[in-house]
């Protein structure tokens, strides 16, 4: 069974896979004023006595060069800009503005990032529950990335930590309820191979390294991605996605325990082999919030599925997701996975191990049927929406716009669990989280 006491992780994500919450208008506020991003550049230029050059972060909460917050716990929002000169160095440079009146701004400090690219850009109360520190993720030209935490305290602009990651979340792992934590996925330093989560969290006002938890040794080569979602009990766990090799993926979970203060793997009653329960081979089959319950559900590729026709079976898979907080793998969503375009297709429980799949006759999507063939149930296509040769005829359905396509679907023999109407409410794609 799944304990609170075992499980109060309050989850906020920075990245890819993973969005944060919290003060959320705050951090996600974008200029007001249609003037507010000039009178800031028009700043950062008088001090620079130059013109910079903007940088936009690849992700986080900040997709702007312009950043607001009230980054020193004054009670006043101040600005923050990512930038690059022709007079220094190749990399980036983080400035830090006050505001001097309506539409005004100042330069107060400046510091040079580590590399010329920003791989992410957020901001999170680690330190107390008044200022907020900055977060930077750099990256290099041979993808190493590098994270740095700011502090700025009205005077100075500092760096908190500054470590090599390939991975972060951002979340209340421990329960403060007023500050979040910081955990990191670190780069393998044996030939072992596994991961390394470190934990940063607030103590004393400070906000330092508390815990590193190693994971997988000899069978995790790094880290995919970190995903924190609720528990069936309320309750808050994390998710890893990490590499077992080449191309195949496996997951983990990790909680916190406030008994010991550290967080621990997690390991659902019945269990045996969490890495074998959660294999999958296709590299963006990632954990995802599949039904947007605030669970995050991880996938399993399955060969008991049902039958994929060639040349379908390189492209679907039958897949099981499970969100495993209830001793019995909590609730489950069965169907087809689609690694073309990254979607989910939801099927009925009942055509579990039923159901036979081959390619539609104009090669534009596929057929499910029953196990003998003989019954056609649906037709899921993906074709250009403009060409009148692929959607004159038939009751087509647009399910989702992926690119200048759409995925449709028609129903064509009627079958219980199976309409129109739950293909587009249970078709997910992936890559929208």
């Amino acid at each position: 069974m799944w304990k609170k006491s075992t499980a109060l992780l309050l989850a906020v994500s920075l990245l890819a896979g993973c969005s944060a919450v919290g003060d959320v208008e705050t951090l996600l506020r974008a200029p007001q004023l249609s003037g507010e991003s000039a009178a800031l550049q028009k700043a950062l230029n008088s001090f620079l006595g130059s013109s910079a050059t903007l940088k936009f972060p690849a992700s986080g909460d900040f997709l702007s060069p312009f950043a607001f917050g009230d980054w020193d716990g004054d009670g006043t929002d101040e600005a923050a800009i990512l930038y690059t000169t022709d007079t220094t160095s190749s990399n980036v440079w983080l400035a830090v503005l006050e505001p001097t009146g309506e539409n005004s701004w100042r330069v107060s400090r400046a510091v040079e990032g580590l590399t010329g690219e920003v791989q992410s850009f957020s901001a999170a109360h680690l330190k107390d529950t008044t200022s907020q520190q900055l977060l930077a993720g750099y990256i290099s030209p041979q993808g190493d990335q590098y994270l740095v935490v700011y502090q700025y305290d009205g005077d100075t602009l500092s760096t908190v930590i500054s470590k090599s990651y390939t991975d972060m979340i951002v979340a209340d792992f421990t329960g403060k309820g007023d500050t979040q934590d910081l955990v990191l996925a670190l780069p393998p330093d044996t030939e072992l191979g596994g991961v390394t989560l470190q934990l940063l969290t607030a103590n004393d006002g400070e906000f330092r390294s508390t815990q590193t938890l190693n994971l997988g040794e000899g069978v995790y080569s790094s880290c995919a991605a970190l995903y924190a979602g609720v528990g069936s009990d309320d309750g808050m766990y994390l998710v890893m996605d990490a590499w077992t090799g080449i191309s195949s993926l496996v997951s983990d979970i990790i909680l916190y325990d406030p008994g010991t203060g550290f967080l621990q793997p997690y390991r659902p009653s019945g269990m045996s082999d969490i890495q074998r329960s959660t294999l999958r081979y296709h590299a963006d089959l990632r954990s995802f919030d599949i039904d947007g319950n605030g669970t995050v559900d991880i996938p399993a590729e399955i060969d008991d599925g049902g039958t994929l026709q060639t040349p379908m079976d390189k492209r679907l898979s039958f897949v099981l997701w499970k969100d495993y907080t209830t001793p019995t793998g909590g609730n489950s969503r069965f169907g087809l996975y689609d690694s073309e375009y990254n979607l989910f297709m939801q099927l009925p429980e009942s055509m579990h191990g039923s159901v036979l799949v081959r390619s539609n006759q104009s090669g534009t999507g596929w057929l499910i049927c029953n196990a003998e063939g003989t019954t056609v149930y649906c037709e899921m296509r993906v074709v250009d929406p403009a060409d009148n040769a692929a959607t004159g005829t038939g009751n087509y359905l647009r399910i989702a716009n992926i690119g200048s396509q759409q995925l449709q679907a028609r129903i064509v023999t009627p079958y219980y669990g199976l309409s129109l109407d739950s293909i587009s409410q249970n078709t997910v794609l992936l890559g929208s989280n």
